[in-house]
């Protein structure tokens, strides 16, 4: 099964609109757009793998992030996606913990991101995707309410992207260039939210390069 499947698939009874206003969702819902960019830019900036300069292995992060903002999901204020918003939010948390280090430590995900900074292991580009994969799937499971709560054809949009990200996981794509931020400006919607045929047309095409889902045991 996808590694995703589960994850998305039942949000269970829970309301989207019971969010504690003192919990790491909330924190990350709220975070302004520049202080997003601005994570990024501070802890890429400092690691951005052996021999990279830049954001280097953090390049395709900010690029995701930039189509997230000019497709109307990620936005200041109370507009765009909170499925969105929160997802991308609780990996800059992550990141932020991760370069704070210390008691911030505490998650699996935020230290995956500080092994990726401390370079422990011989694969820089391999650390990164392992980091990144803890982030999402933690942040995946948390907000699975709010995902049942987008509009009609998001959740299916984000099942796809979902599937595209496993496989460029389990390629180990490289990041530290424009091909996947071009992707996704050239093959998701440029609006929010998703319209159906958007998604027919973009499971289509992902079928045509990838063939079947990615599947895991």
């Amino acid at each position: 099964m996808s590694a995703w499947r589960d994850l998305v698939a039942d949000p269970g009874d829970a309301d989207p609109g019971e969010i504690d206003p003192g919990s790491r969702v909330a924190a990350a819902l709220a975070l302004p757009v520049a202080r997003r960019r601005a994570a990024f830019a501070e802890f890429f900036g400092a690691h951005p793998g052996a021999g990279r300069r830049g954001l280097g292995l953090g390049t395709a992060l900010d690029d995701f992030l930039a189509w997230e903002v000019a497709s109307g999901r990620v936005v200041d204020g109370p507009g765009g996606s909170p499925w969105w918003k929160a997802v991308n939010g609780l990996m800059v948390l992550d990141i932020a913990a991760a370069a704070a280090g210390g008691p911030g430590l505490r998650s699996p995900a935020a230290r995956a991101w500080a092994a990726y900074a401390a370079g422990a292991g011989p694969d820089d580009q391999a650390a990164l995707w392992e980091a990144h994969g803890a982030s999402m799937h933690a942040a995946v499971a948390a907000v699975r309410p709010l995902l049942d709560a987008e509009p009609a054809a998001e959740p299916a949009f984000v099942a796809v992207v979902l599937d595209v990200l496993d496989r460029a996981t389990a390629r180990c794509s490289a990041t530290d260039g424009p091909g996947l931020g071009d992707q996704a400006r050239a093959s998701y919607p440029g609006g929010y939210p998703a319209a159906a045929e958007e998604v027919v047309a973009l499971r289509a095409a992902v079928a045509r390069r990838s063939g079947p889902p990615a599947e895991r045991t």
